[in-house]
Formats: C-alpha cells, sequence, structure tokens
C-alpha cells in the first residue's frame, strides 16, 4: 500500500484529484493522524481502552503533595485544563519508547513543576489518544503486518514533532520510506508565474528587515466598519474579480480562527451567486442529556433554587410537551401543586413521581434515582443524543461519584456538578469541495496550490501573528531551559517564530496577481480594535524605520482605490412613525374578560383598579392574563421583603396576647421565612437576612408597644371585603383590622416610607384606604372606620382621619378631608370604567410615568413591560 502523507485535508483533496486525473489506483491520502491509523489497521493493534483524561483527572487528584494539590480543590476543572495543555505539550516532543527523567535537585520552580508533571505522565503511562497508537506501533513495528506500507511525505518533515519523525525514520529503516522517489512527480506543487513579481518579492522581504525597501504594488491593506462589513467587502470584490474574469478556483479567502466568518461568508456568497468552497458544515445541538443530569444533582444540593428543578421539567426529554413543562416549571417556581392535567400517560405519572420524591442522601440512591429518571425519557430525534451517550454520561457520574467518595454528600455532588459540563455539541463533518468554487481557507493552514487574488479577512490584533503555545502552568519561555534541562527536543520561541513566519511568507507567496487585507476598525459593542501585529512587520517592507508608520499603509474601504471595488450611493427613505391611536374593541369582548369561566363577574381589587388608572392597556392585559413568562433567580427583593414582614406580622396575630420579646419575634421571623423564602437560610444570604431581621423587628417592636399602650388590639388578619363601588363589584384583603373601643382601623403594611403615601392623600389620588373603609362599612353598618397605612420603613402609622399621637409611633394624617383625598382618583376611575364599558382602551403617553410619581404613586404598570412601552405615544399625558 503506497500512503501520501500530506499535512491538511484541503492539500489531500488536490491530491486525491490529482491522483484521480492520471487513474492511479492503491494510494491512500491523509494525515498523520490517518497515517497512524493506517498503521494500526495493519499491525492488527487494538486502540487502548484507557481514556487519558479520566487517568489524568483521577493521578491529578491522588498526587496530593503536587504543586496544583491547592488548586484542583479549588477549581478542579480550570486546573485539569491546565495540566492537560502542559502534558500534551512536552510529549508531543519525547521520543517514542522513551522514559520521562526527573531532574535531580531541582533548583527552581519550574524544574520543580516539571518533576510533578513527569510524575503525572509516569503514572497515567500512556500519550494521549490516537498519538497512543504510535507508542503502539513502535513497541510492534518488528512484528509481522498484513502488508507493507510505502509512505511518500508530500510535507516539511521540520512542521513534525520528533516522535512523528522517528516514525518516518523506522519506515525508512525498513525501506518503505518513498522507495520511488519519481512515482509521484507527477502531482502538482504550487509555483509562483513570476518569481520577479510584486506579491514574490513582498513574500521574500516580508520578516527580514536588513532586506531593501521595495515598492508597494497590488497590495491593499482596507478598514472596515466591523467584521460584517469586511464579508460584505470581500464578497463584492470576489464577484467583481469573478465578473472580470478571474476563475473562481484562482480566488482564495483567509479567514481567522474563531469567529462567524465562514458562516457569514456561506450566506452572502450564496446571495451573490457564488460558490463557497473548503467549508466545514457545523451544525450544534445542546447537550439536553448532560444539562438534565447537571440540574438534577444541582436541585439535590441546592433545593432553594427552585430554577434547577424548573430546567429540568422543561427538558426537551421529558415524556411531556414543551407547554405542559413550561406550566409545570412555573407551578413549582411559585410553590403551587403539580398537577398533570387531563387523562395524563403512565410516563407523565411516574416521571412526576421520581421528580417529586428525591432520593436519600447517599451516591447509591441518587444513582438508581438518576437511572430510573433517565430510563423514563423520551428519545428526541436529535443527532448525537442517543441512549447509548445517555448510557455513557451515567456510567460517568458513577464514576465521578466514586472518585469523590470519602467527601461530604453536599461536596461529592457539587464537584461531580463541576465536572458534568453542559455545552453546545458541536458536530464537526468532513469540508466540502467543489469545483469552479472560491477556496476558504483558515488561519494557520496552507494554500496547496497558486492562485490570482488572496483576500485576509479579519487582520486584526490576535490574528496573522506569531501567538506562543500555551503551555500550562509552565510558559513557553520557561520550556526553553527545561528543554536542555530534561533533554527534550523542544524548540526554543525564536525556532517557533521563525517557523510560523516561514509558513506565513510560503501563504503570501501563493497569490500571483493581488491580496488584500481587510481588517475590522470596531467590534460589535462598539470597542475600538487595533490592527494585527504583523503589519509592522509589513511596513518594514515598504518604509524606512526613520519614518516607520504602519497604519499609514491602510485605507478606508469606501476611499480605497482598488480596481475591484464597486462604490455605490443609496439614500434610506425616512420612516413615517405610525400614529398610534386609542384601541377600540368590541365592548363585548372587554366585558368577556372581566368575566370568570363560570360566567360571574371577576371582582376588581384596589390593585387592579390602581393599575387601570395607569394604564388601561396593562389592565386589559392582566386580565386575558398576558404577562412575562421571564424566569429570575430568587433574591431578597423588594417584593419578597415586604412578603416575609406581612407574614411576621400576620403571625403576631395569634401571640399579640403574649409577652413582647425578641425570643417571639425571632420565632416568628424564622417561621415566615422558611414559609415564603426558605432560600434566604442559606449561606449566601446570611447578611441580606440579619439585615432584613433586624428592619422587621423595630417596626414590629415599635408596633406591637404602640397596640399595648393605645389599647388597640388586632382584630382580624387577612379578611376578606367584598362589595360594590361605581356599579362595579369589588373584593379585596386587608392586612389587618384593629380595634379600640367602638373605633375601627384597617391597616395596610406597607415596606416603604410614609413620603409618596402622604403625596397621594394629599394629592386626591389615594383609592385603597377609601375602597376598604366603604367596603367594611357596607359589611359593618354604623361602625366608626378609618383606614391607613403602617410604613414599616420608618415606623410612621398614616391614617386617612385623626388619631391620637403617641410617643412611640409617628402618627400622621394628611391635611385634606375624606372626600378630597381620593377625589381625583374616584373621577379617573369611573371614567376609566366608562371607557370600557364603550370598549375604549386609551394608551399611554410618554409624560405619563412622571406624571404619576408628582402624584406619589410609582408606575409599576409602566415599568419593564415591552408591550406597553411599544404602544406609547410621545404626546402629552392623559393620566
Amino acid at each position: 500500500m503506497d500512503f501520501l502523507l500530506v499535512p491538511d485535508a484541503l492539500t489531500a483533496s488536490e491530491i486525491r484529484y490529482a491522483l484521480a486525473t492520471r487513474n492511479t489506483m492503491g494510494a491512500k491520502v491523509g494525515s498523520f493522524s490517518v497515517l497512524l491509523e493506517t498503521l494500526a489497521e495493519l499491525w492488527l493493534i487494538e486502540p487502548s481502552e484507557r481514556d487519558w483524561s479520566v487517568a489524568l483527572q483521577e493521578e491529578a487528584l491522588a498526587m496530593v503533595d503536587a504543586f496544583w494539590a491547592k488548586s484542583i480543590r479549588v477549581d478542579e476543572p480550570a486546573t485539569v485544563g491546565e495540566l492537560t495543555s502542559s502534558l500534551q505539550f512536552f510529549l508531543n516532543h519525547m521520543p517514542l519508547g522513551s522514559q520521562l527523567k526527573k531532574i535531580s535537585a531541582p533548583a527552581n520552580r519550574n524544574q520543580h513543576y516539571y518533576n510533578d508533571l513527569a510524575e503525572l505522565a509516569r503514572r497515567i503511562s500512556e500519550r494521549p489518544a490516537p498519538d497512543q497508537l504510535a507508542e503502539q506501533w513502535f513497541a510492534e513495528h518488528n512484528e509481522l503486518c498484513i502488508e507493507p506500507v510505502y509512505v511518500y511525505p508530500l510535507c516539511a518533515q521540520e512542521n513534525l514533532y520528533p516522535w512523528q519523525r522517528q516514525i518516518l525514520d523506522l519506515l525508512k529503516s525498513k525501506g518503505w520510506l518513498a522507495p520511488e522517489p519519481d512515482k509521484y512527480t507527477f502531482i502538482p506543487t504550487p509555483v509562483p508565474a513570476s518569481e520577479n513579481s510584486p506579491i514574490q518579492q513582498f513574500a521574500s522581504t516580508l520578516f527580514h528587515p536588513k532586506k531593501s525597501i521595495i515598492e508597494l504594488e497590488n497590495l491593499y491593506w482596507l478598514t472596515c466598519r466591523d467584521h460584517l462589513q469586511e464579508v460584505e467587502a470581500v464578497t463584492s470584490m470576489v464577484q467583481a474579480a469573478v465578473e472580470q474574469g478571474t476563475k473562481p478556483e484562482k480566488i482564495a479567502v483567509v479567514v481567522p480562527k474563531g469567529g462567524d466568518y465562514e458562516l457569514w461568508l456561506e450566506k452572502h456568497f450564496e446571495y451573490a451567486g457564488l460558490i463557497a468552497s473548503n467549508l466545514r458544515p457545523e451544525s450544534g445541538v445542546f447537550d439536553w442529556q448532560s444539562s438534565l443530569i447537571h440540574d438534577l444533582l444541582t436541585s439535590l444540593v441546592q433545593p432553594d433554587i427552585p430554577m434547577a428543578m424548573m430546567s429540568a421539567i422543561i427538558n426537551p426529554l421529558m415524556p411531556w410537551g414543551s407547554g405542559l413543562g413550561h406550566k409545570l416549571a412555573e407551578r413549582f417556581g411559585n410553590g403551587d401543586k403539580l398537577t398533570l392535567g387531563n387523562e395524563p400517560s403512565q410516563e407523565e405519572e411516574a416521571m412526576l413521581r421520581l421528580l417529586q420524591n428525591q432520593p436519600e442522601e447517599n451516591s447509591a440512591a441518587v444513582l438508581d434515582w438518576l437511572k430510573k429518571i433517565t430510563d423514563n425519557t423520551q428519545s428526541p430525534r436529535m443527532k448525537g443524543l442517543g441512549k447509548k451517550r445517555m448510557r455513557t454520561l451515567l456510567s460517568n457520574t458513577r464514576r465521578l461519584m466514586g472518585l469523590y467518595d470519602g467527601q461530604s454528600f453536599t461536596d461529592q455532588i457539587s464537584n461531580v456538578i463541576r465536572q458534568t459540563p453542559v455545552t453546545t455539541l458541536e458536530s464537526q463533518e468532513d469540508r466540502i469541495r467543489y469545483l469552479h468554487a472560491i477556496n476558504i481557507i483558515r488561519e494557520g493552514e496552507p494554500l496547496p496550490f497558486q492562485v490570482e487574488e488572496l483576500f485576509v479577512l479579519g487582520f486584526n490584533q490576535g490574528h496573522y501573528s506569531y501567538q506562543a503555545e500555551h503551555t500550562g502552568p509552565i510558559n513557553r519561555d520557561g520550556w526553553d531551559q527545561l528543554a536542555v534541562d530534561a533533554q527534550l527536543a523542544i524548540p526554543t520561541v525564536e525556532e517557533s517564530q521563525k517557523l510560523w513566519e516561514e509558513q506565513f511568507a510560503e501563504l503570501m507567496r501563493r497569490a500571483d496577481r493581488r491580496i488584500t487585507f481587510l481588517r475590522s476598525l470596531n467590534d460589535h459593542q462598539g470597542a475600538s480594535l487595533e490592527p494585527s501585529e504583523t503589519l509592522l512587520d509589513m511596513a518594514l517592507c515598504f518604509q524606512p524605520l526613520e519614518k516607520l508608520d504602519p497604519e499609514q499603509l491602510e485605507q478606508p474601504v469606501f476611499q480605497a482605490e482598488h480596481s475591484l471595488l464597486r462604490k455605490t450611493s443609496v439614500t434610506l427613505e425616512q420612516p413615517v412613525p405610525s400614529e398610534l391611536k386609542d384601541l377600540e374593541l368590541a365592548p363585548e369582548l372587554i366585558q368577556q374578560a372581566r368575566l370568570n369561566q363560570d360566567g360571574t363577574p371577576k371582582p376588581e381589587s384596589p390593585s387592579s383598579l390602581e393599575k387601570l388608572m395607569q394604564s388601561p392597556l396593562a389592565w386589559l392585559l392582566y386580565r386575558l392574563g398576558i404577562k412575562s413568562r421571564q424566569w429570575e433567580p430568587q433574591t431578597p427583593d423588594i417584593s419578597v421583603q415586604g412578603t416575609i414582614a406581612h407574614k411576621v406580622f400576620e403571625l403576631f396575630y395569634t401571640y399579640q396576647s403574649e409577652a413582647w420579646s425578641e425570643a417571639l419575634f425571632d420565632s416568628l421571623f424564622n417561621q415566615a421565612v422558611q414559609e415564603e423564602a426558605a432560600f434566604l437560610d442559606s449561606p449566601q444570604w446570611r447578611l441580606k437576612r440579619n439585615r432584613l431581621r433586624n428592619s422587621v423587628y423595630r417596626a414590629l417592636n415599635d408596633f406591637a408597644t404602640w397596640c399595648q399602650r393605645e389599647n388597640w388590639t388586632i382584630s382580624n388578619v387577612e379578611l376578606e371585603l367584598q362589595g360594590q363601588l361605581w356599579n362595579t363589584r369589588l373584593k379585596g384583603f386587608v392586612d389587618a383590622v384593629l380595634t379600640n373601643d367602638n373605633q375601627t382601623l384597617i391597616v395596610d403594611y406597607k415596606t416603604s416610607k410614609h413620603g409618596s403615601r402622604l403625596k397621594r392623600l394629599e394629592k386626591g389620588y389615594e383609592l385603597q384606604t377609601l375602597i376598604y373603609r366603604e367596603l367594611y362599612l357596607q359589611q359593618n353598618k354604623g361602625s366608626e372606620v378609618m383606614s391607613g397605612y403602617y410604613t414599616l420603613n420608618d415606623t410612621t402609622l398614616l391614617t386617612d382621619q385623626h388619631l391620637k399621637p403617641s410617643d412611640q409611633l409617628n402618627v400622621l394624617q394628611p391635611e385634606p378631608d375624606l372626600v378630597a383625598q381620593s377625589a381625583e382618583a374616584v373621577t379617573l376611575v369611573r371614567e376609566r370604567l366608562k371607557n370600557l364599558q364603550s370598549g375604549t382602551i386609551k394608551l399611554n403617553e410618554r409624560t405619563d410615568e412622571k406624571a404619576w410619581k408628582d402624584r406619589g404613586i410609582t408606575p409599576y404598570a409602566l415599568a419593564d413591560n415591552p408591550v406597553i412601552s411599544r404602544f406609547t405615544r410621545n404626546g402629552e399625558g392623559n393620566a
């Protein structure tokens, strides 16, 4: 068998084409990894069953005295990643069959590090796959094989690692390295059209500053707005080149590593009627299997974070549809009972039981729980997410459980979670090569043929310049001395840079007519981007050192004189903003939104009427159940703090006759936290929990003392009031009803200060005190009723009628009388209700938000609502 060794897939494609044109049979073409697989097949070598990455992780954890021992306990994945880089680097430069030798009497940090890495490599005792095949073949290369393999290297051997050159030397000793030197001379090699052309002079002068300065010709450096404009410009120039007679296969575009250049090129070329060749189709699928295991384990060690279980519930592997999954997740997040609805399947019922009945805190129970859940999942039609892979993930989870078996349950599961990454699985398929198409190559890849036009995209800092290899804890420069100390054939940084420069200059030689470099001035966030560091080396080819100005080579793409650039002026039409008008709906539709499912009217509440005042559209969306389904992490925001404070005051009702003490308060506060926001008991919220506890204690302590001294008794909490006002059915729940002889005080607790509440009373926009007072009187004729607020942040009791002052609390009343306190709000509510009767939904104006704040009302109905914002007019307020 003949094997033609090539550096990359594009070169292999070219050589296969050349072989096909000569009807050559019995020759195989591939890179070094393909050669190793071929050798393994001919020598009947079975790949090692040991997973090198797993072995590295386990052995690294076992070396408790190594330099990484502390780091691996803090951030295991990152530490293992760094160790992988180091081992991979120096194993690449180790001959086959050699034994790692430690440095005796290490004298510096790098030498100590190297000895630990050498010990780690010795414990693993294998190379990374597929390099391990080389070690196995080296041990058996003198044994019998199925047939000889005659290798013809068609790549520069100086680019190979030492162990790769060692394999070629062994083949040469067998007489199998290019035994017929002239056999494949018909395969063309790239030769410039003219060795004296400006491009060839540029390639020869680049990185050689001592050479004479040359004339600038057929070289262009264009600056663009951003990456997208680069692609648009190069698409236009390629299209122009083809129209001017350049064959598509004589055009090449180089793209930098990373980014989305290839995706954009493919889309833009397709739109321009061009075919892009040598692109690798990339398709990604989210790793829902790893995500399920990750979320389930997270729910065990962090039960106070509902989003982990919510994510598991909506996972497409679940036996229910996405709609039901989101409903279940929302109910779980709200703490409601989970129900499957009518006629659930057995799989759905079984899965819900498994999710609700979490396992005991031991490895065996957790693994059994995970297996039952995964067995009950559905198999989605997603590439790469089959049952075999799920079994592999469970097996790895079991291995990790055993690896951390000596730790506490929480630490054990937390470590397993960190070792279960959730990413998008990229399906890397072979590049597709087309005839008569534009060639796309990536930065660092060779171009195995001559082209007329060469375009280099993304010529920005960090690309198209020498970048030292990432070598983990020992930096690249440190390996230069270690190569001498440990007798490793590692090239110096200078040698590596020289090799890169030769490869880049060789890429420049592949162009016969013109090279065009394009770069971005800004990234997509608007931050400035700098040119590639190699622009300085290029400037030295054309400018004397005393007048060196690299950026003088660059020209804005719209100002450059380039024969392929086509510029067209486009006058954009100024969009005329549409005029927003109030919604005119059929009254029946609005009335339908105000009915329950059984046809009975939905009662309004003080909060819904306040919403109606601020924004009729927000009220309509609320009545229709149209709201954001966005998940947010649980935090002790103002809403949660208010809920807990309300709960503490509600619980105090039962204990008001007992002796007041701080111990009693702590009991009530702890109960409120457990019932309303158990996540606050987690260590990360300890400080905010203590602050909330002190704030609520101060408020309740003052309130309880005031009740005792002024002879007020809490007679009801969470009292439901129903009745009618303005021909509208109303219902609400008051926080507390206090009585003192024949006096009744309805109190609503607010976790705020009293200023805004007092302002709305004085400006006539207070609605809640009026509603609660009127509804209570409708149910309790002849009572003397007042209503107000107790603001917890400044311990102020604000009532709508006169109340006896107190030294214990700040007791306030507004100056206007009862009618004036609510007059403006009543007028506006009646107007809004009348509009609803006629089917009119008034839209908001931009000034409404400020108007409501001036009245002492925070316009929550207008805040953070994209629908309301979209339908808000630029006009005078009508609030």
